[in-house]
């Protein structure tokens, strides 16, 4: 067996993981153990946060 076939196999589950995670979530936000530390006023980032904008006509001053 070569290295480059083992690369893309252990590359393949590493992103089929990430791409799990992203999509369900880790264990800890699962159980809504995960939480802001105590005082933080900002906001959590959300999908609709990241959306595309719509384009604007004129350039930024």
């Amino acid at each position: 067996m070569s290295k480059t076939f083992l690369d893309r196999d252990v590359m393949r589950e590493a992103f089929r993981d990430a791409a799990h995670i992203a999509e369900h979530g880790t264990r800890e936000e699962k159980s809504g153990k995960f939480l802001p530390p105590p005082g933080w006023t900002g906001h959590l980032v959300t999908a609709a946060d990241v959306a595309s904008k719509k384009a604007r006509k004129n350039k930024a001053a």
